[in-house]
């Protein structure tokens, strides 16, 4: 990531993370000392292993790891200088500051200043990064191949955040960034690091409910993307969502576009068929055939063509953009194993929402329907209540076989009275699912990350 910035600078946009009375502390004597070297550091790493190939690197605290004891690490393998927030490791090539996680961050914001792109935030319960990967797509063919930074993976938390915004170019105009969060207050802290011009909420869902309240608060933490901004100009928000009114509420001086399947959204559409929308813009109307799974997939298309109409995209660019699209893996990914069975993979991750998004794909199928799923994480109180809903969803649902795997799917099972079909482990579940495939059969896997449903996928695409 080429930044070219000097030290000295990073010393300056760094203070106000300084720990303590600066005058005093014995650091500031040796900052003072680097500070007359106009060292140029063009690249930045948080990974000691890689300081060979970077100039300055910042120790970050974690849950699991203290990055301040890999300085002597970082330094001797060729990194100049460090940032550090730990005394113990001082030395005359590192400035000490109360967090390196903050100074990552006003490293990454003045880079975003600097460079100034057109900023585009994405945050929701469901559907960010298929939304970001659309929208990608379609300005892809919009723009030339250096103007667009994204975000990549899922580096879309305090620390991946940051990191994206390093890799700013003067070339860059624009810039895609997911938001994630766990807690109120991330999507606030997030947004005062990009300071997106365009902000789009995806939907407001279940998703991290354990650390919420309710609902209500997982709404309001995701509206904090449209108070922290002094750059925003315009809000994307999704017309059909329940909190729609909620979202939409004391925007004062900003130009709101709305997404969904009513016509009273500014982008909306029609379906023609299982595999073509025709798509309404202000600007016009277009059919494109869509690649993707699932009702929500269209939701994420329209709210990416929404993000496209308030940059100014033309229709046929936004058509070919969609058409480019191909299913994300572990996202509704559809396979076929050797024998002809219809996999879909969708083991990416679980919420109440998505899980039943998955089950009305699957519904939709022909021939035998086969479920197979895993536990929904991070439910906190709810956990029991979430998972007892959703037997009472299968229940109501087109599917012919339930599999179930997980602490908390056993709850789902006693409700559908199949308590048979629920196991103890993913090898046990295998082996009597093999025993009952047929021909055109569809079997959708789905569970939240740490049940790694993907191990069950991996033994029936054979």
């Amino acid at each position: 990531m080429e930044i070219n910035i000097s030290f000295k600078k990073i010393i300056e946009i760094t203070e106000g993370s300084f720990i303590g009375n600066a005058k005093d502390s014995e650091y500031k004597q040796n900052n003072e000392g680097v500070n007359k070297k106009e060292v140029l550091i063009s690249t930045i790493t948080i990974d000691s292993r890689t300081s060979k190939k970077a100039d300055l690197y910042i120790a970050i605290e974690g849950k699991n790891y203290d990055g301040n004891q890999f300085t002597k690490e970082a330094l001797n393998n060729g990194a100049k200088f460090a940032i550090i927030s730990d005394p113990k490791f001082q030395s005359d090539k590192t400035i000490l500051v109360d967090s390196g996680e903050l100074a990552l961050a006003k490293i990454a914001l003045y880079l975003r200043e600097q460079i100034n792109p057109k900023v585009i935030a994405i945050t929701g319960s469901n559907g960010k990064t298929s939304t970001k990967e659309i929208l990608v797509s379609i300005m892809n063919n919009f723009l030339n191949q250096n103007q667009l930074l994204f975000t990549e993976g899922n580096l879309n938390n305090e620390i991946g955040l940051p990191l994206t915004l390093l890799k700013l170019k003067h070339t860059h105009t624009h810039s895609v960034l997911e938001l994630g969060m766990n807690h109120s207050g991330e999507i606030a802290r997030l947004t005062k690091i990009s300071k997106p011009n365009i902000g789009l909420i995806t939907n407001i869902g279940e998703a991290h409910i354990q650390n919420f309240k309710s609902k209500d608060n997982i709404a309001e933490a995701k509206k904090e993307l449209l108070y922290n901004s002094d750059q925003l100009e315009t809000c994307i928000l999704p017309r059909d969502d329940d909190y729609y009114q909620f979202l939409a509420k004391d925007l004062k001086n900003l130009k709101q576009i709305t997404f969904g399947f009513t016509k009273k959204a500014t982008i909306n559409c029609e379906l023609i068929d299982e595999k073509t929308i025709t798509i309404f813009t202000p600007d016009g109307k277009f059919n494109t055939k869509i690649n993707l799974l699932g009702k929500h997939n269209i939701q994420n298309i329209l709210s990416a063509c929404a993000c496209s109409y308030a940059l100014g995209i033309p229709i046929k660019i936004m058509k070919k953009g969609i058409q480019a699209i191909k299913p994300f893996p572990g996202r509704l990914e559809n396979m076929i194993n050797s024998k002809g069975i219809n996999i879909i993979n969708d083991t990416y991750n679980a919420n109440p929402s998505s899980m039943r998004e998955a089950i009305d794909v699957l519904a939709h199928k022909k021939g035998i329907k086969i479920l197979v799923i895993g536990d929904m994480a991070e439910l906190g109180n709810e956990t029991n209540k979430y998972h007892k809903e959703l037997g009472d969803y299968i229940k109501a649902s087109n599917i012919d076989f339930t599999f179930a795997v997980g602490r908390h799917t056993k709850i789902t099972m006693q409700q559908l009275g199949k308590d048979d079909l629920w196991f103890d482990s993913k090898e046990a579940l295998v082996n009597m699912l093999l025993k009952i495939i047929k021909p055109k059969s569809t079997i959708l896997v789905k569970g939240s990350r740490y049940m790694k449903m993907e191990d069950v996928v991996n033994k029936i695409i054979l």
